[in-house]
């Protein structure tokens, strides 16, 4: 796997494509035909989406190198003022903070999946919950609302999602912390849950096998461990056809 961070490669994955597309232009412009710029541009996207993921990049990726450089050609046509483009780079370093170092984009858990975790508790009153990278907060809500006997936790790194749940959190017994999920420890809880990416899930799991005590669950939303097969397979019947991989410790 490669280990540079996306954001470089998708960098330097947009300067490779634009070079290809405004060198075919250069090269058709030899012949007397001239290329229009949002012809080049498009190019550039569409070359740079392919490349992606033979780069690397995760599938998330490719809407969003095959828009950019018409997005960027579009501000720039609007002479958009300066700090916007500041702004908006920070609001989705906020939101995104995850993407770029770890790997891990923002994934939220639908409603279904909501419904088929709860099913996945204990049985039994009172025990641990913790979502690990839990976004938004949407999965704390509606499980605690669900099961007041138990605790539920989430962490999450992410300084805009962690915000926007905390606030959500106001009044209910669900918890969350701003932090790095690799420093928590497992062992206190019956069920760690996680949507997250395939980059860190073979570290992830050595983690939660090491602290989690035996009897409880690790549950990881549509990606697997690799080389290690999940001790049950739960689809989802959602238009994503979402399956959850069900771990016994």
């Amino acid at each position: 796997m490669n280990t540079r961070p996306p954001i470089l490669i998708a960098l330097a994955n947009q300067a490779i494509a634009a070079t290809l597309a405004f060198g075919l232009a250069w090269i058709v412009g030899q012949t007397g035909i001239s290329v229009p710029l949002p012809v080049i541009v498009a190019g550039q996207g569409a070359i740079a989406a392919a490349l992606g993921p033979r780069f690397g990049l995760a599938p998330w990726w490719v809407p969003v190198q095959l828009v950019l450089p018409a997005a960027l050609a579009a501000a720039m046509l609007l002479a958009l003022p300066s700090w916007l483009y500041l702004a908006v780079f920070a609001l989705l370093l906020l939101v995104f903070w995850n993407a770029g170092g770890e790997r891990i984009p923002l994934y939220l858990t639908n409603y279904h999946t909501w419904k088929t975790l709860a099913e996945l508790l204990p049985e039994t009153n009172g025990g641990n919950f913790i979502d690990v990278g839990s976004g938004l907060g949407g999965t704390l809500i509606f499980l605690a609302d669900r099961r007041p006997d138990m605790q539920f936790d989430g962490i999450e790194s992410a300084p805009l999602p962690f915000l926007i749940t905390k606030l959500r959190l106001v009044g209910s017994p669900a918890n969350v912390r701003y932090g790095n999920f690799w420093r928590v420890d497992f062992s206190p809880y019956q069920v760690v849950y996680c949507f997250l990416s395939p980059a860190p899930m073979a570290a992830l799991y050595e983690k939660a096998e090491a602290e989690m005590r035996p009897g409880s669950i690790f549950v990881s939303n549509s990606f697997a461990v690799p080389g290690v097969p999940a001790d049950e397979v739960i689809r989802i019947d959602d238009a994503r056809e979402t399956e959850l991989f069900v771990w016994r410790m």
